[in-house]
């Protein structure tokens, strides 16, 4: 059974006379969830409907809001308790009074002419959308369906994150896995040897840090001025980094019909110790949001991804399976002293990522697809010089 796939389409809006009604509404709607959050949390309510029940005769008379503004606010504050929750934190959650306002498809209206109509506490008003080329294609592709919208005031501009759904497509059978090694030095080094060389990132997050320790320093109101508007330079180019990476790595994947495997890195930070120089590069690095993009790419193109224990995947010889410290000499070398075998250390770590999640992934056969000739595929076959050895690889 398919799945749904979701996106965000960011479109900047032009609110013209209408920013005082749009700043009154995000005030008291952010009040309202908040009210509600505190509300659910003393009572231990968690489910959306028992929730409702309890705070939506109360929040329509307190704050005035209008039937859906309520149940908008509602849903937002049960699913920041759920999040919170979830990540097992123990403070209930507080809205800044200038946070997203949640619209759904009875508070807002997209019109002709790039106009959409938002429900207001002073009532209907009209803004102008302001989209670029790449959002006018996504809000026009048919396979996409309209849903909920989310109001963003970001420095003093509204933006309008409407969200789309669409049916997942069936996963395409694979006849082999991609393992991809995740890094700092190589952003990412896939099992056929293609690497993606993190160089520029880091000279990058480099002048950045130098650039916000000067300013901070000087500390006038110029230099803050000037801090505020280079904030999101940075992030916006690691982000860009990562989507191309994302779209090679998925392309080549589909393209020769094979899974991608991933390392699990879930907690890495927390587990790994660094020294202080390199604290703040390491708490810098954004391989969750590189496999984030990875992974709703693969989804889009019926990629599946498969994540595996990184555990001493740059230590073992991809050759024989053999697992020792001494193996990786440095950063970029690896070397087994024992077969010969040598090769670089970020694409010997890939290969031991493809091996594991093709040991645990059946393979198909010929009659599950066109691109697996001569019969039923192997594990030894998933991955170009894959040695019998090398399927006990961290067992």
């Amino acid at each position: 059974m398919n799945g749904k796939l979701t996106r965000t389409v960011c479109i900047k809006l032009d609110v013209g006379e209408h920013a005082p009604a749009l700043s009154w509404t995000q005030e008291v709607f952010s009040q309202a969830a908040t009210w509600i959050a505190r509300v659910c949390w003393a009572e231990r309510i968690g489910n959306s409907h028992t929730a409702h029940r309890r705070v939506y005769g109360e929040t329509r008379t307190r704050f005035g809001l209008g039937a859906q503004l309520a149940c908008c606010a509602r849903a937002k504050a049960v699913e920041a308790i759920t999040a919170t929750q979830a990540k097992g934190e123990g403070a209930c959650p507080v809205f800044d009074p200038r946070g997203s306002v949640r619209y759904d498809a009875r508070t807002y209206r997209l019109m002709i002419g790039d106009r959409i109509s938002l429900h207001t506490l002073a009532g209907r008003v009209i803004c102008r959308l302001l989209p670029g080329a790449r959002q006018r294609t996504m809000l026009a592709d048919p396979t996409w369906r309209m849903g909920g919208a989310d109001l963003v005031l970001r420095d003093g501009t509204y933006y309008l994150h409407l969200t789309q759904t669409a049916r997942a497509p069936a996963k395409d059978f694979h006849v082999g896995v991609l393992g991809v090694d995740l890094g700092q030095v190589q952003l990412a080094t896939d099992s056929d040897g293609q690497s993606f060389s993190g160089a520029k990132v880091k000279g990058v997050r480099h002048y950045y840090a130098h650039r916000r320790a000067r300013l901070q320093h000087i500390g006038t109101r110029s230099a803050k001025r000037r801090l505020k508007r280079i904030k999101r330079k940075e992030s916006r180019f690691q982000r860009q980094a990562n989507h191309m990476i994302s779209k090679i790595l998925v392309a080549k994947a589909a393209g020769a019909a094979k899974a991608l495997a991933l390392e699990d890195l879930s907690g890495i930070l927390e587990r790994v110790t660094v020294r202080a120089a390199q604290r703040s590069y390491r708490l810098s690095w954004a391989f969750c949001q590189l496999r984030t993009h990875i992974s709703y790419k693969a989804a889009q193109a019926g990629v599946p991804v498969i994540l595996v224990d990184p555990a001493y995947t740059s230590q073992t010889c991809s050759a024989c399976g053999h697992c020792e410290r001494a193996n990786r000499q440095s950063q970029s070398s690896f070397r087994f002293c024992r077969c010969g075998f040598a090769l670089n250390a970020d694409h010997n770590a890939a290969r031991n990522i493809a091996y594991r999640a093709a040991a645990n992934q059946p393979m198909v056969s010929e009659t599950s697809h066109p691109l697996a000739p001569g019969g039923s595929q192997s594990v030894r076959d998933a991955v170009p010089g894959t040695s019998p050895r090398a399927l006990v690889v961290g067992s």
